[in-house]
């Protein structure tokens, strides 16, 4: 709970005083894969903490609630937040989250529910919350390293 607590702040502490012309720039991708901007990684987080406070909400009110498939990881080409600002989307994630903490502040005994997923069967709370977790980490990762790259002295 402390990690997730903590991640909103980071976020806005990462993209903050960046131009905007840093946060939408698109880093080289790898192979096939094209790599997401600052801007993009901010919106797939506020993106997937919607769907993640939908899904937590659910399996808290009812053991076996049916959960939907995650489609936020298709935010650059379905995020609709071109026009928005990084603190709106900031804010937005700030928002969900703290949420998605009251949530799971007073889950009580829905810690042990499960989920329904259409693919993977039967999902916990707690492996829930902990894929919510490792996906936080990631973005962090990565809005670290696109941070440094953009400060980064040219040579």
């Amino acid at each position: 709970m402390k990690a997730l607590r903590e991640v909103a702040h980071e976020v806005g502490e990462l993209v903050s005083g960046l131009p905007e012309e840093t946060l939408r720039r698109r880093p080289p991708g790898e192979g096939l894969r094209e790599e997401w901007s600052i801007i993009e990684t901010v919106g797939f987080l506020r993106d997937s903490e919607r769907e993640d406070l939908r899904a937590v909400q659910a399996m808290v009110r009812r053991d076996g609630a049916r959960l939907t498939e995650r489609r936020a990881h298709l935010v650059p080409d379905e995020g609709g937040f071109a026009a928005a600002t990084v603190h709106e989307l900031v804010w937005d994630f700030g928002t969900l989250r703290q949420e998605l903490l009251w949530e799971l502040e007073w889950a009580g005994s829905a810690w042990e529910h499960h989920g329904t997923h259409p693919y993977r069967g039967e999902v916990s709370l707690a492996d829930y919350v902990h894929e919510i977790n490792e996906r936080d980490l990631d973005a962090m990762w990565s809005l670290r390293r696109l941070r440094e790259q953009a400060e980064a002295p040219a040579l």
